[in-house]
């Protein structure tokens, strides 16, 4: 979902006194190997994101990282800083245009191999009604099938098939950030994206594959945005104020 810089960006909250939609056998927030059982699901409206694997109703984690949970979404992830992307189903990505191909976009979601996206996966498309996106232009999507077997899905409809957010993204500028930062920037109590919002005026859309979109009103702002927020992942909430107070 592409949001505005008055902090407004996608709410994941972590929160450990919460009835779950997993009967967890650890704590949220604990670190966790792959292997490593996470739970039992009592929700089925659960939704299992990346670094976790659904057997039946049993959780499991598949890659080393930190238990985190979002209870506006009912959603589970492992987070580390893994370099290669997995897809999984209901992960919100910043994807590149690769090419068309009959009815379909191939597009780059910094996975293994690109994703398919359908010509009539938008709001309003049609056999008639077709949207047209230039090689090369990144958008914004959700995954709908995310299976090793199979070339990933996405679409740039909500569950409600609304744009909601997802489509084209216009101008602005694409860059790589890692994943387990893109996951904080998706927290409502993000200090960076807070902070940055306070001083000046921006779009921006993070990707759960670690891309960030970002557009303001002229390039150097937005340039400036994208620096502050690639050394972001290293910085205190004290040292982003020290840069931040300083002229751009």
């Amino acid at each position: 979902m592409t949001t505005s810089s008055s902090s407004s960006h996608n709410e994941e909250e972590m929160d450990d006194n919460h009835h779950h939609a997993i009967d967890l056998s650890v704590k949220i927030g604990s670190f966790v190997l792959p292997g490593d059982p996470i739970g039992k699901i009592t929700d089925l409206k659960v939704r299992i994101g990346p670094g976790l694997s659904q057997n039946k109703d049993l959780i499991n984690a598949i890659k080393p990282g930190f238990i985190k949970y979002s209870k506006i979404h009912k959603f589970y992830w492992v987070e580390g800083n893994q370099k290669r992307y997995e897809p999984a189903v209901e992960d919100m990505v910043v994807g590149i245009v690769l090419e068309k191909y009959g009815d379909n976009y191939k597009v780059d979601i910094d996975g293994s191999v690109p994703a398919t996206l359908s010509i009539l996966s938008f709001e309003g498309a049609s056999r008639r009604n077709k949207l047209t996106i230039p090689n090369g232009a990144p958008i914004y999507a959700r995954v709908a099938v995310a299976n090793k077997d199979f070339e990933p899905e996405i679409v740039c409809v909500s569950q409600k098939n609304k744009a909601d957010g997802y489509g084209e993204l216009m101008g602005g500028f694409v860059f790589q950030v890692s994943i387990g930062h893109a996951l904080s920037m998706m927290k409502p109590t993000c200090y960076l994206l807070k902070a940055l919002g306070n001083i000046t005026s921006f779009e921006i859309a993070v990707g759960m594959n670690g891309r960030v979109w970002i557009n303001s009103a002229n390039i150097l702002d937005t340039i400036s945005i994208a620096n502050t927020i690639m050394v972001g992942e290293y910085l205190t909430p004290s040292q982003i104020d020290v840069i931040l107070s300083k002229p751009w």
